[in-house]
């Protein structure tokens, strides 16, 4: 449960940072100029520049520093992190155990809403901001140094490439010739783009090369698009490949900052907890029924103070987290939460300029030489935290990611009678009918993975490949190769390449004859399926499941049996779902509560 409790309040916070339909199919190469298109390895590679990689949000811990610098302990020893966040769980627990057994003994709202947000505010404090715009405690970051992967420690190596694995890029270029910026998700957007400057001016030196490529990813594309409108000119740069970046912010961030979550009937009682942990896992039910023990006004209270605390205490204290509210939503929050005339909303209006200008700043980087390319996702809805049907990968809408590409609802179709907006002598529309890429700012060098979760990005082998192509070769759009369509499908190979591990370590003079092709032939099935970058709906499962069941014919894995997880999962869906059936969208009280006003 500790784990769940991590992820939903990181949800809330949109940093995960900050999985619709699961299945988008087969997914057929454009027959655009369909005869002109080459393998990748026949276009011409470009000259080699250093490559800085701007993380998504939480990719760089981070910690509170005394006047040396060094990490400051609470008084259990714990280090006081800034992420991953910190909570001081013994202060929580005094602060909230009387409010909260109250509220459970007369199933009254006795001060638990007003003692969550009092809590939040306290413990996120950590990372917020003054109106200054200075952070209120000094947070460092455990960074790199502006050193080059070359002279990353192993450790460091593995701790990058488990975030970001651009590992074959690394190799194919020279360890030399990658960096990774770390930096304060919750920081000033400024001061880091300042530091993002100091590192590109480094690269160059270290390299002796005039321009250095960009990769933003998620919060790395806010950061992108502050430092954007900071150098208009793009000089220095010899291309950007942003990887799902949040350019229009997050849906989720500006609607917690609105306190605009999802309270509707099936929201609280079915979605929010299901559609966070996934509709498989029986966590997610049984939660359902346990937030029954409170009234439904009393839990509306509770989700109303949680949003509105981290909203005040840390999201409107933090630029960065400015940079995450979608451009129509800033007026009204920033009315809400920013002052005239400090140096905070003055830095947050900046930001949102910036917003405004990104399209326009790089088209003018596109005139100068710079070429832009962009990796988006679709097909999920947002996390049901909040109350939107905007099209998304989970985590961000796609019309953020994609710079305004249109999108149908999750799961429907922009309609037979949809007709591409722009570019009517390319075909735009995704074979699935949920995309029209023509509206998007770049719609020749926009690709986009249906039903892809923003979090598990980096483990879809293809979107890493298509990245590190992009990187390698001199100039590739939608229509130049056979490997990679403008409209793909979502996989994550771990499993898989962890069971090919398996399959490789087995002694095959060992086996029978018909166990080594049974095993062999599973096998190179599995490595044939890692060489295609077309993604098909259900190969991959078929692919683990083909290698499991002959790792366990040749006696090298034991099956594992999930007989308890299914039944659990039964039991607590169908209890789950009666329960809203025929109790209704309420707490197990509320009848008598309802008894008790009347009286």
């Amino acid at each position: 449960m500790n784990k769940t409790f991590k992820k939903v309040l990181s949800v809330l916070l949109a940093i995960s940072m900050l999985t619709g339909i699961a299945a988008v199919g087969a997914y057929a190469i454009d027959t655009n100029d369909s005869a002109q298109r080459v393998s990748v390895s026949e276009l011409e590679r470009d000259e080699v520049y250093p490559t800085i990689i701007i993380h998504g949000i939480g990719q760089a811990n981070t910690y509170l520093a005394d006047d040396n610098g060094d990490p400051v302990y609470d008084d259990s020893g714990k280090e006081i992190t800034g992420w991953p966040l910190y909570f001081n769980v013994r202060d929580l627990v005094i602060k909230l155990i009387l409010p909260l057994m109250f509220t459970l003994i007369t199933q009254k709202d006795c001060g638990l809403s007003d003692a969550i947000y009092n809590a939040l505010l306290d413990q996120m404090s950590l990372s917020a901001a003054g109106d200054d715009g200075e952070p209120l405690n000094n947070i460092a970051v455990k960074g790199y140094d502006g050193r080059p992967i070359s002279e990353c420690t192993e450790e460091e190596k593995k701790e990058i490439f488990d975030r970001v694995p651009l590992d074959q890029y690394a190799q194919e270029v020279g360890e030399e010739n990658l960096y990774y910026f770390a930096y304060n998700s919750f920081g000033d957007t400024y001061k880091i783009i300042d530091e993002l400057q100091a590192i590109i001016e480094k690269a160059k030196k270290d390299t002796g090369k005039d321009k250095v490529n960009l990769v933003p990813i998620s919060l790395g594309g806010a950061i992108a698009t502050a430092y954007i409108n900071e150098h208009p000119s793009g000089d220095g740069i010899n291309k950007i490949v942003f990887i799902v970046p949040a350019l229009d912010g997050s849906e989720i961030v500006g609607k917690v900052m609105a306190n605009e979550l999802d309270y509707s009937d099936t929201g609280l009682y079915r979605d929010m907890f299901t559609k966070l942990i996934g509709p498989d896992d029986y966590t997610g039910w049984l939660i359902n029924i346990a937030v029954r023990i409170l009234p439904k006004e009393v839990l509306v209270n509770v989700f109303s103070a949680a949003a509105t605390g981290l909203s005040t205490a840390l999201l409107s204290k933090s630029i960065n987290m400015w940079g995450l509210v979608p451009n129509a939503m800033y007026d009204e929050l920033a009315a809400e939460y920013l002052t005239d005339g400090t140096v905070l909303k003055a830095k947050a209006d900046k930001f949102h300029e910036a917003q405004s200008n990104l399209v326009k700043n790089l088209k003018n980087y596109e005139k100068n030489g710079v070429k832009i390319y962009d990796i988006s996702a679709y097909g999920l809805e947002l996390y049901s935290l909040i109350d939107s049907d905007s099209n998304s990968d989970k985590i961000i809408h796609s019309a953020s990611t994609s710079m305004g590409a249109t999108f149908s609802k999750v799961g429907e179709a922009l309609g037979e009678d949809y007709v591409q907006q722009n570019y009517k002598q390319y075909d735009y529309l995704s074979p699935d009918g949920q995309v029209d890429a023509s509206t998007a700012a770049f719609p020749k060098t926009t690709w986009f993975f249906g039903g892809q979760d923003h979090e598990k990005i980096g483990s879809n082998d293809v979107v890493i490949r298509l990245a590190t192509d992009l990187l390698l070769v001199e100039d590739m759009d939608v229509f130049t190769t056979t490997e990679y369509p403008q409209f793909n499908g979502h996989r994550n190979p771990r499993e898989l390449k962890k069971l090919i591990a398996e399959a490789n370590a087995v002694d095959i003079s060992n086996l029978s004859e018909t166990e080594s092709t049974i095993l062999t032939s599973a096998l190179s099935n599995a490595n044939a399926l890692l060489e295609k970058t077309i993604i098909v709906d259900g190969e991959l499962e078929t692919a683990e499941a083909r290698l499991t069941e002959a790792l366990i014919a040749v006696g090298a894995k034991e099956r594992e049996s999930d007989t308890l997880d299914r039944i659990l999962l039964v039991v607590c869906r169908t209890a789950s779902e009666l329960i809203l059936k025929y109790w209704g969208p309420r707490g197990f009280t509320d009848s008598f509560a309802d008894a008790v006003k009347q009286y």
